[in-house]
């Protein structure tokens, strides 16, 4: 996947248990190489790789001997000339099937967008699948691919409170870069916390839930260089909504208690002015 890339972005969840989910899209401008390899024609890809026409005969011949193996051969593309949605499913699969002969950094985003969880590196990462939307149709289209790409990374866990720290980087190795100067960035974290800063975003924004039970989000562009860094610290909310739910809870036993002393007294009254025989 070395085509030129557009509108990268990021959107990154992070789990009380020290997992952060990562869901990283960019567009193919042009989607005609991979709707070729789908078709079971990898020539157009494996030649927008870097290296030279020796390395790319050695690519194209380990694939050519994928095609003919008991289990994986089944999910090459037909060379019908156009892709279809099983074609595509297929192609996921495959991508799936092979996790474990291509660059973890490349599958998980580890060389592009790099994180850190209270200053730790995840201790692993696990490739999740990819998808490819608007694939379908002739091997010739240029209509754009977008890709997506999930993973999930895990920290030690942290809890409810942590700094998320995500750096993005341009330079990356084998043959896998996108050529721009900017991400959009969108994290989550646990529910029940809220984000107390936010920082190295380009228009920045939080959004944390009020009464302090749903999942805050921070959001905004990284990197106007090679390189940009931001972080995004989380902490316990102040937990507003049980402190109204139980002032409401108060109120209403407070009023029933005043409505059943006020019923009493009237009845008591009652009895007290009742005429004597």
């Amino acid at each position: 996947m070395a085509a030129s890339a557009a509108n990268p972005s990021a959107g990154l969840t992070v789990g009380s248990d020290g997992t952060v989910a990562v869901a990283l899209s960019f567009v193919d401008p042009n989607g005609s190489a991979i709707r070729y390899a789908m078709d079971g024609n990898f020539t157009l890809l494996v030649d927008a790789l870097p290296g030279n026409a020796s390395s790319h005969a050695s690519i194209l011949a380990a694939i050519k001997s994928a095609e003919s193996t008991i289990g994986i051969g089944q999910l090459f593309g037909d060379g019908a000339g156009s892709v279809s949605p099983a074609e595509v499913a297929m192609f996921e699969n495959l991508l799936r099937y092979e996790a474990g002969t291509i660059p973890s950094a490349v599958l998980t985003g580890g060389g592009i967008l790099q994180m850190s969880l209270d200053g730790n590196a995840p201790g692993s990462s696990r490739f999740d699948g990819v998808t490819f939307d608007g694939a379908v149709g002739a091997d010739s289209s240029p209509a754009p691919i977008t890709i997506t790409s999930s993973s999930t990374l895990q920290f030690p866990t942290s809890g409810n409170s942590g700094t998320l720290g995500i750096a993005w980087n341009l330079t990356v190795s084998g043959g896998f870069a996108i050529p721009g100067p900017n991400v959009s960035v969108s994290v989550s974290t646990p529910a029940g916390t809220t984000i107390t800063s936010s920082t190295g975003f380009q228009d920045g924004s939080v959004h944390n839930d009020a009464l302090g039970y749903g999942a805050p989000t921070a959001s905004g562009t990284l990197g106007i260089s090679p390189t940009g860094t931001a972080r995004v610290a989380f902490q316990p909310a102040f937990p507003l909504g049980d402190v109204l739910l139980g002032v409401s809870i108060a109120a209403l036993v407070g009023a029933a208690a005043f409505l059943l002393w006020r019923r009493r007294r009237k009845a008591a009254r009652g009895s007290t002015d009742a005429p004597r025989s």
